[in-house]
């Protein structure tokens, strides 16, 4: 059965007898309603959990080369350790987002953890909208957010000790989202936020607004809009980027390693009162 989480209403859990853990089809049906699905006690080789991956969506290709999966490169091997960790995992942000066309959903599974903390957090970007007051709401109308990757190869020029991973600053040009988008599958108004990449929120004519990243960061991951996810073996995370943010909580010193998957998205289109998409 589908079982809501104990606290927020955007997380959907099957249990480790329920078949559509490994339907694609059921999976998408529930990422409909909810933003974060957690499937219990399930068992991937990283082919299958690439093609499951794949009945959600065309598998998109990560830009850090260094950790794909050797045999998978769909895959990303997330892990805190070694020469070339992945960086910024640890800061609030959705997949993708310095792309034309974000990552919509993201695939994590749980290969090796640590015997405590590790955990990740998810935030509903959805009920952060619902959430905020007529006055934000009215300043952020028609606003766009500025999406760069430069911090991240900044962060992985300097974790990585490699100068020339700074070349990604050209590779992905900055690319402006609108920070109100319409859900591509309900239409619902969603916040388009990100801690890592969103470098600044402008009006539509490029002038400056007065609510900034920290303020909206600092709104949509208050407690009551967050699930936190305690890792168990056996594990596996699907969650929309379209409507989640989230982030890992773990020190570099916890052994901690995850396979990733992403599929690729659409631009996202703004939202307006009027009817939805604008």
């Amino acid at each position: 059965m589908t079982i809501q989480s104990d606290a927020p209403l955007f997380v959907a859990e099957l249990s480790a007898d329920d078949d559509r853990r490994y339907d694609p089809h059921a999976l998408l049906t529930l990422l409909r309603t909810f933003a974060v699905v957690v499937l219990r006690g399930m068992a991937l080789t990283p082919v299958q959990q690439v093609e499951l991956t794949r009945g959600l969506g065309e598998p998109q290709l990560d830009p850090d080369t260094y950790n794909r999966h050797p045999e998978n490169p769909e895959l990303l091997v997330v892990d805190n350790s070694g020469d070339t960790p992945v960086v910024g995992n640890n800061i609030w942000h959705t997949d993708g987002s310095f792309l034309r066309q974000p990552i919509r959903y993201t695939m994590l599974r749980a290969v090796v953890l640590p015997t405590s903390g590790g955990d990740t957090l998810y935030a509903d970007l959805q009920t952060a909208y619902e959430n905020m007051t007529p006055q934000w709401r009215d300043v952020l109308a028609g606003a766009i957010g500025l999406h760069a990757y430069d911090r991240i190869a900044a962060m992985r020029a300097d974790a990585h000790h490699n100068p020339a991973a700074l070349a990604g600053s050209s590779t992905y040009t900055a690319v402006r989202h609108p920070i109100i988008r319409a859900h591509p599958d309900t239409g619902a108004p969603v916040l388009f936020v990100n801690e890592l990449c969103l470098a600044r929120i402008e009006s539509d004519d490029g002038a400056p607004i007065e609510l900034t990243v920290a303020d909206l960061i600092a709104h949509a991951t208050q407690d009551q809009f967050v699930y936190r996810h305690r890792w168990a073996a056996g594990d596996v995370v699907v969650w929309d980027n379209a409507r989640a943010l989230h982030r890992s909580d773990f020190t570099a010193a916890l052994s901690r390693v995850m396979h990733r998957t992403t599929t690729s998205g659409d631009i996202p289109q703004p939202f307006t009162s009027l009817g939805g998409v604008k």
